[in-house]
Protein backbone atom coordinates (compact mmCIF):
# COMPACT_ATOMS: atom_id res chain seq x y z
CA UNK A 1 0.00 0.00 0.00
CA UNK A 2 2.74 2.63 0.67
CA UNK A 3 5.44 3.78 -1.49
CA UNK A 4 7.49 5.11 1.47
CA UNK A 5 7.53 5.74 5.03
CA UNK A 6 8.72 8.39 6.93
CA UNK A 7 8.75 9.53 10.74
CA UNK A 8 7.73 12.66 12.24
CA UNK A 9 7.18 13.97 15.58
CA UNK A 10 3.77 14.82 16.16
CA UNK A 11 2.18 17.88 18.47
CA UNK A 12 3.16 15.74 21.75
CA UNK A 13 6.72 15.18 20.28
CA UNK A 14 6.02 11.65 19.85
CA UNK A 15 6.70 10.02 17.21
CA UNK A 16 4.45 9.16 14.63
CA UNK A 17 4.49 7.22 10.58
CA UNK A 18 3.01 8.78 7.75
CA UNK A 19 3.42 6.71 4.10
CA UNK A 20 2.72 8.13 0.94
CA UNK A 21 0.88 6.34 -1.71
CA UNK A 22 -0.67 7.21 -5.56
CA UNK A 23 -3.82 8.93 -5.56
CA UNK A 24 -6.68 6.53 -6.89
CA UNK A 25 -10.27 7.59 -8.39
CA UNK A 26 -12.01 7.50 -5.22
CA UNK A 27 -9.53 9.82 -3.47
CA UNK A 28 -11.33 12.62 -5.86
CA UNK A 29 -13.23 14.35 -3.34
CA UNK A 30 -10.02 14.63 -0.91
CA UNK A 31 -8.24 16.17 -4.00
CA UNK A 32 -10.79 18.90 -4.16
CA UNK A 33 -10.84 19.71 -0.84
CA UNK A 34 -6.93 19.98 -0.98
CA UNK A 35 -7.91 22.23 -3.62
CA UNK A 36 -10.41 24.13 -2.09
CA UNK A 37 -8.91 24.11 1.46
CA UNK A 38 -10.01 27.66 2.44
CA UNK A 39 -12.96 28.57 0.12
CA UNK A 40 -15.09 27.70 -2.43
CA UNK A 41 -18.49 26.53 -2.69
CA UNK A 42 -20.21 23.21 -2.84
CA UNK A 43 -20.66 23.87 -6.50
CA UNK A 44 -17.10 24.07 -6.97
CA UNK A 45 -16.25 21.24 -4.83
CA UNK A 46 -18.35 19.02 -6.85
CA UNK A 47 -17.19 20.12 -10.15
CA UNK A 48 -13.58 19.73 -9.64
CA UNK A 49 -14.29 16.38 -7.73
CA UNK A 50 -15.61 14.90 -11.08
CA UNK A 51 -13.07 16.61 -13.06
CA UNK A 52 -9.69 15.52 -11.43
CA UNK A 53 -11.61 12.13 -11.05
CA UNK A 54 -12.23 12.25 -15.06
CA UNK A 55 -7.91 12.80 -15.11
CA UNK A 56 -7.19 10.09 -12.76
CA UNK A 57 -8.63 7.44 -14.84
CA UNK A 58 -6.97 8.82 -18.26
CA UNK A 59 -4.01 8.88 -16.83
CA UNK A 60 -3.75 12.79 -17.25
CA UNK A 61 -3.56 13.54 -13.21
CA UNK A 62 -0.58 12.05 -11.47
CA UNK A 63 -1.11 12.20 -7.69
CA UNK A 64 0.69 11.21 -4.46
CA UNK A 65 -0.94 11.34 -0.49
CA UNK A 66 0.13 10.97 2.69
CA UNK A 67 -1.80 8.79 5.50
CA UNK A 68 -1.46 9.06 9.45
CA UNK A 69 -2.86 5.88 11.23
CA UNK A 70 -5.21 5.52 7.90
CA UNK A 71 -5.96 9.00 7.15
CA UNK A 72 -4.91 12.00 4.78
CA UNK A 73 -2.48 14.18 5.81
CA UNK A 74 -1.45 15.75 2.54
CA UNK A 75 -1.48 15.75 -0.83
CA UNK A 76 0.45 16.63 -4.13
CA UNK A 77 -0.70 16.01 -7.86
CA UNK A 78 0.31 17.52 -11.61
CA UNK A 79 -2.21 18.05 -14.41
CA UNK A 80 0.11 16.81 -17.89
CA UNK A 81 -0.41 18.84 -20.26
CA UNK A 82 -0.02 18.09 -23.70
CA UNK A 83 1.88 21.39 -24.51
CA UNK A 84 3.21 20.25 -27.83
CA UNK A 85 7.18 19.73 -28.74
CA UNK A 86 9.46 23.05 -28.43
CA UNK A 87 12.87 23.41 -28.56
CA UNK A 88 14.78 21.10 -25.74
CA UNK A 89 11.37 19.85 -24.85
CA UNK A 90 10.66 17.09 -27.46
CA UNK A 91 7.95 15.07 -25.25
CA UNK A 92 5.92 18.06 -25.56
CA UNK A 93 4.30 17.10 -21.98
CA UNK A 94 4.21 19.50 -19.51
CA UNK A 95 3.43 19.04 -15.47
CA UNK A 96 1.37 21.55 -13.35
CA UNK A 97 1.49 20.72 -9.98
CA UNK A 98 -1.33 20.87 -8.46
CA UNK A 99 -3.07 20.57 -5.05
CA UNK A 100 -0.43 20.75 -2.59
CA UNK A 101 -1.72 20.48 0.87
CA UNK A 102 -0.68 19.96 3.88
CA UNK A 103 -2.58 19.59 7.25
CA UNK A 104 -1.71 22.14 9.48
CA UNK A 105 -0.27 20.07 12.23
CA UNK A 106 1.96 18.31 10.01
CA UNK A 107 3.27 21.52 7.97
CA UNK A 108 7.01 22.03 7.88
CA UNK A 109 7.88 18.34 8.36
CA UNK A 110 8.78 17.33 5.06
CA UNK A 111 5.97 15.74 3.67
CA UNK A 112 4.96 18.29 0.89
CA UNK A 113 8.94 17.81 -0.13
CA UNK A 114 8.66 14.60 0.04
CA UNK A 115 4.85 14.26 -1.94
CA UNK A 116 5.81 16.86 -4.58
CA UNK A 117 9.28 15.28 -5.50
CA UNK A 118 7.41 11.76 -5.99
CA UNK A 119 5.25 13.54 -8.43
CA UNK A 120 7.75 15.16 -10.21
CA UNK A 121 9.78 11.92 -10.45
CA UNK A 122 6.85 9.73 -11.85
CA UNK A 123 6.24 12.73 -14.02
CA UNK A 124 9.61 12.47 -15.50
CA UNK A 125 9.47 8.68 -16.15
CA UNK A 126 6.84 9.46 -18.46
CA UNK A 127 9.00 11.97 -20.09
CA UNK A 128 8.16 15.74 -18.77
CA UNK A 129 10.80 17.57 -18.05
CA UNK A 130 9.43 21.47 -17.47
CA UNK A 131 6.84 22.07 -14.50
CA UNK A 132 4.85 24.89 -13.50
CA UNK A 133 3.15 26.01 -10.34
CA UNK A 134 0.88 28.88 -8.61
CA UNK A 135 3.04 29.66 -5.11
CA UNK A 136 1.95 31.50 -2.25
CA UNK A 137 4.20 33.73 -0.12
CA UNK A 138 4.25 30.52 2.39
CA UNK A 139 5.40 27.53 -0.21
CA UNK A 140 7.40 29.87 -2.84
CA UNK A 141 10.47 28.87 -0.38
CA UNK A 142 10.14 25.21 -0.63
CA UNK A 143 9.02 25.25 -4.34
CA UNK A 144 12.29 27.49 -4.17
CA UNK A 145 14.60 24.86 -2.60
CA UNK A 146 13.62 22.15 -5.13
CA UNK A 147 14.90 24.21 -7.91
CA UNK A 148 12.14 26.59 -9.19
CA UNK A 149 12.50 29.74 -10.43
CA UNK A 150 9.85 32.82 -10.78
CA UNK A 151 8.42 32.95 -14.23
CA UNK A 152 6.75 36.29 -14.74
CA UNK A 153 6.28 35.92 -18.35
CA UNK A 154 2.41 34.91 -18.75
CA UNK A 155 -0.98 36.90 -19.13
CA UNK A 156 -3.88 35.83 -18.51
CA UNK A 157 -7.88 36.37 -19.99
CA UNK A 158 -10.77 35.58 -18.11
CA UNK A 159 -14.51 36.22 -18.52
Amino acid sequence: MTDAARSALDNAGMPTTWNTRPVRVDDAAVIARHRYFDDGSKEDLAAYERWVAVRIERGTYSGMLAEADGVVIAGAGAVLLDWGPTRGEPSGLRGRLVNVYTDPAWRRQGVARNLVQEVMRRCQKREVQVFNLAATDDSAPLYRSIGFVPYATEMILRP
